[in-house]
């Protein structure tokens, strides 16, 4: 858990505001080799702890995968442009998925339950931390909430990673399961400190993502009439909030922008139709990893792809899209599986926050890169969720 999280504040948690220029310029400043020295120190327990074998495992499909799209990120850094970040961020991933291999081959389900609520601890920390110290912000950020000086897309996508880890405990709290379990006052409590943080960040893509989250939360909890039941209840509620709330609803989203930022996405249809003008050129292999960033910001003034599958598809091309496309299907296609090990009903917890996290950030990859993108939350979770189908793949005596 300890691991998992300073991977996290190392990546996502900015401790100084920093031009967008200087981050693909290369310059490093004491920050910056903080991070980098915060994922050595983690890469060095890893080996110490467990020191890596010589030998050649069988392993599943969701692993070969993990290992793939490790490889396509760091060897698409040696062609970057941008060659000293890119190098870094292809650095950072073996180190994530060296913490996601070492996390299945030795820890159990409780400890991924661990995880999950040091993530959520994090989280509402994080939004108590930023209302009692508020930072400094950007002309474009007045008025939205976030924490330290971390931009409120990065800070919106972490809470409603939260808020839907948050929520599936809360749905699930009579279900069997391994790990901590903390009172039910304690999580509603949490939930309602993060959501409450995810609304005030303004981040309209994450809230779409929290939503699809807890719905598939819901969703999955229930077998049989009992889950069409909870769904006709949930989108009974959903309407009536609609019904009740429009012009706050539509405030909320508007975020009191003119009409020309909104039909445009805040010009990411712009950088989007940018973008597939420049993937012909290099429609195999992309640009290199980060080329997203400097290019994108060089053209339109948007660092990267603000869309999990244009960023990938300018940095690594259509070889690494694909291989970004298959791990994303097979993730999807073993947890929906796990609720079907009748010798195990606890994996349905399991089950039912894997696949809220994962569609939660895929729905908010639409309008982010993040998960197209390494050294980052929503790259951390994607390896954690890969290391967690591995352990409920195990059998019932090797789990226990």
């Amino acid at each position: 858990m300890v691991c998992v999280l300073t991977l996290i504040v190392a990546s996502d948690y900015k401790f100084r505001l920093r031009a967008d220029d200087q981050a693909v310029s290369g310059n490093a400043d004491p920050f910056v080799l903080l991070e980098i020295g915060l994922y050595g120190v983690v890469a060095l327990f890893l080996f110490l702890k467990f020191r890596p074998g010589t030998g050649i495992r069988r392993t599943n499909a969701i692993t070969y995968l993990a290992y793939a799209y490790t490889a396509v990120l760091v060897c698409s850094a040696f062609y970057s442009p941008y060659l000293a970040l890119a190098l870094v961020r292809g650095a950072q991933v073996v180190v994530v998925l060296s913490l996601c291999r070492s996390i299945a081959r030795h820890a159990t389900l409780a400890d991924m339950h661990r995880i999950a609520h040091g993530f959520a601890g994090l989280m509402a920390g994080s939004v108590l931390f930023g209302l009692a110290v508020p930072f400094p912000q950007l002309p474009t950020q007045i008025g939205r909430f976030t924490w330290l000086y971390v931009h409120p897309v990065q800070a919106g996508e972490m809470l409603a990673v939260g808020v839907v880890v948050l929520a599936g405990y809360v749905v699930t709290y009579g279900l069997d399961r391994p790990g901590p379990r903390w009172r039910l006052p304690v999580y509603l409590v949490l939930l309602v400190i993060c959501g409450g943080g995810l609304v005030a960040t303004q981040t309209r893509g994450a809230v779409i993502g929290a939503i699809v989250g807890v719905f598939v939360v819901v969703w999955t909890r229930w077998r049989g009439q009992r889950k069409v039941e909870a769904g006709v209840v949930v989108a009974v509620l959903l309407v009536i909030f609609a019904l009740t709330s429009s012009s706050a609803i539509e405030s909320f989203f508007a975020r009191g922008e003119s009409l020309q930022r909104l039909s445009t996405l805040n010009s990411r249809t712009d950088l989007w139709a940018y973008a597939f003008n420049l993937f012909p050129e290099h429609p195999l292999y992309g640009f290199g990893l980060t080329a997203s960033r400097g290019l994108f910001l060089d053209a339109i003034g948007l660092g990267g792809g603000h869309n999990a599958l244009v960023n990938i598809l300018i940095d690594t091309g259509l070889v690494g899209a694909l291989i970004w496309a298959a791990l994303l299907v097979v993730i999807l296609r073993s947890a929906s599986k796990l609720a079907k090990n009748t010798q195990r009903p606890e994996l349905r917890v399991d089950r039912g926050i894997i696949l809220a996290v994962m569609l939660c950030l895929l729905a908010d990859s639409v309008f982010t890169q993040e998960l197209g993108a390494p050294a980052n939350v929503a790259c951390t979770w994607l390896f954690v969720v890969v290391a967690w189908l591995n352990l409920a793949a195990r059998p019932v005596e090797s789990a226990r």
